[in-house]
């Protein structure tokens, strides 16, 4: 699932592609990805128009459109955006294509078809009513403490619980853990100060350096778990083998030497 540093890479690939473009056409290639919006109403949306601005909360893309309104592209389990140059040949499962003037193309792509491209009022009136945290790349120490502390649960799932924080998923929150020392079972109302600093400081380190190469785990340091992402690979610093568990059926991935166990509350 694209977690937060890849829809960075994303917004950033469409900020630099398609702002300012005017939409020709709009093509929806599979009713589901507009959910409860009909085909006719996306296309009454942006036809004519360009998309103005872009923003990002959590794992959820916004894009502004001129004249008022924005479109929500959420990208489910494995959905992506390619711009696609004059007579480019598409790439596999393309959902929804937008075209521009001049013959340019955006397509938004998804092989399991859960992502979700569909026009709303605005980024806060949704952050709101889906009752999403702050984002894990922008939110302050004082409120990353309020809102994990005393929290019940395991730590890992208490970091993807996206009403927490917004942003981190199942891989992320495994390097974010592995470079905070603590287990993923670690119950999150066992947390001392200490430990919620590292887990803050990891948090932000991890999010800003995979967006810095690209969203891609196997462009990360050495230093890094996700590059070593399976079990028996060496630990990155020397300290065993990397170990998998199931929490809330999640998978994890963990260093016993780095990351003692404690028990879950």
């Amino acid at each position: 699932m694209p977690e937060l540093p890849d829809v960075e890479v994303l917004k950033g690939r469409l900020e630099r592609t398609s702002l300012g473009r005017r939409i020709s056409r709009v093509e929806v290639r599979d009713g589901r990805v507009v959910g409860e919006v009909s085909a006719r109403g996306l296309r009454e949306a942006l036809e004519g128009r360009s998309l103005r601005r872009v923003h990002r909360h959590g794992k959820n893309l916004f894009a502004g459109v001129e004249g008022g309104g924005w479109v929500l592209m959420h990208f489910g389990m494995a959905g992506g955006l390619s711009h696609l140059p004059g007579t480019e040949e598409e790439p596999p499962h393309v959902r929804l294509l937008l075209g521009f003037d001049g013959g340019d193309r955006l397509a938004f792509t998804d092989r399991r078809a859960l992502g979700r491209v569909h026009p709303i009022r605005d980024p806060e009136s949704f952050v709101r009513e889906k009752g999403l945290g702050p984002d894990a790349l922008r939110v302050d120490y004082p409120s990353f403490r309020e809102r994990l502390g005393g929290r019940r649960g395991a730590v890992k799932s208490v970091l993807m619980n996206q009403g927490v924080v917004a942003g981190l998923g199942n891989i992320y929150s495994d390097e974010v853990l592995f470079r905070a020392r603590l287990h993923p079972r670690t119950g999150a109302d066992r947390l001392g100060e200490e430990d919620i600093r590292r887990l803050f400081e990891a948090t932000g380190g991890v999010l800003q350096t995979a967006i810095d190469r690209g969203a891609d785990p196997e462009a990360l340091p050495g230093s890094f778990l996700l590059p070593r992402r399976r079990e028996g690979a060496r630990c990155p610093r020397g300290n065993g083998e990397i170990r998998r568990l199931r929490i809330a059926g999640r998978t994890a991935y963990y260093c016993p030497a780095c990351q003692p166990g404690r028990r879950e509350s």
